[in-house]
């Protein structure tokens, strides 16, 4: 008994210090319960939906540059997220874009950034609830611990949602094909004050726009380890019985099977 005692103390201890984020632990009681949730991305698609009409019972996430969403207001993310920042970005670019950020989102929002930003986050998002993450983790998907390293920001949300055990989750806004064949483009312009103007007004150029040919074989690789990476979240997603659809009738991604939110489709 001893023996069988012992065992179950170090098996419980490696679980423990694998937690890293105990906080997190409140991100089911702040961000839950909810039947489905809406997992919103920037791409031009998301301006042919009516995003206003969201009914209570929906967990909404925003991502990156969604900030500028002529809507926001009206649309009221419950948790906003961002990526690791990295190369070739700058402490100044990541203060002014977050700080565009935290003056267009409403007050209420959670903002979720990588660790390795708590620095700048928490001189920014002032007066705001601030949670963390990790990446460098494995499945299952735990955010008191490292999560898996996603190849998009949108990777992170699902996560997330897996996390939250969200029956539903729909993505709005998400199609990748700037990926591979198509300009790399969102529902507002260049010009207005989203990562790529900060970017641009420091003289630097984004990785897309580095890459001139049109089929890149960096970007093939690319496109590859991030489908590789949604097919993996769409397994874990369904060994624990959720489902992830794609609700946006504009977009082709295909990854995740299409139910189309006919609802928030906008009149011509």
């Amino acid at each position: 008994m001893d023996i069988l005692k012992k065992i179950k103390s170090k098996i419980g201890s490696s679980l423990k210090s694998d937690i890293i984020f105990p906080e997190n632990k409140s991100l089911s009681k702040i961000l839950g319960p909810y039947k489905k949730a809406y997992v919103l991305g920037s791409s031009p698609t998301i301006g042919k939906l009516n995003l206003k009409i969201i009914d209570s019972d929906t967990l909404i996430i925003s991502m990156g540059n969604f900030h500028e969403h002529p809507d926001i207001q009206k649309i009221k993310p419950h948790v906003h997220i961002f990526a690791a920042s990295h190369e070739p970005l700058t402490d100044s670019i990541i203060t002014n874009w977050w700080s565009r950020c935290n003056e267009k989102l409403p007050k209420e929002t959670l903002v979720l950034v990588e660790n390795r930003d708590q620095s700048i986050a928490k001189k920014t998002f002032v007066n705001r609830e601030l949670k963390r993450y990790s990446y460098g983790g494995t499945y299952p998907v735990d955010f008191q611990k490292k999560i898996v390293t996603p190849w998009s920001v949108t990777q992170v949300a699902i996560q997330l949602c897996i996390y939250l055990k969200i029956p539903e989750t729909y993505l709005l806004g998400v199609t990748h094909d700037w990926q591979s064949c198509k300009p790399y483009e969102h529902f507002f312009k260049s010009s207005e004050p989203s990562l790529e103007f900060y970017m641009h007004r420091e003289g630097i150029k984004t990785r897309n726009e580095q890459l001139k040919q049109p089929m890149p074989k960096e970007k093939m690789y690319r496109s590859y380890e991030l489908y590789q990476g949604y097919e993996k979240l769409k397994l874990q997603a369904e060994e624990q019985g959720l489902k992830i659809y794609n609700g946006d009738n504009f977009s082709s991604f295909d990854v995740f099977e299409k139910r189309v939110l006919k609802e928030l489709i906008l009149e011509n």
